[in-house]
């Protein structure tokens, strides 16, 4: 009879073991989809942040460009019209020259 008691007792530790064995199983699984699930949503997270990045960096390198471009056919119009002047300067001497030479 004792052998009998101390047999079911162990068949019952031994199912309340399974028992929590597999409620551990099942939470261990409840967590694991929890965690794939988060970082999910933070690598969604960080992708849009980097996208975000991203339009505001090629913006920013858009208006840099444009001011540099503005600065540059602004020296080039001062270049050219500096030139002109140069130009028109020597072509006055040039042609006072040539009216000294033909004029007495």
């Amino acid at each position: 009879m004792a052998g009998q008691g101390l047999i079911k007792s162990l068949a019952e530790q031994e199912r309340e073991l399974a028992e929590r064995l597999e409620e551990a199983r099942r939470q261990a699984e409840q967590r694991v989809q929890e965690a794939e699930a988060e970082a999910r949503r933070l690598l969604e997270e960080e992708e849009r942040a980097l996208a975000e990045h991203e339009r505001s960096f090629r913006e920013e390198l858009r208006k840099e460009l444009r001011h540099l471009e503005e600065q540059a056919r602004k020296q080039a119009e001062a270049v050219a019209r500096s030139v002109r002047e140069e130009a028109a300067s020597h072509l006055d001497q040039a042609v006072q020259a040539v009216f000294r030479g033909i004029l007495p």
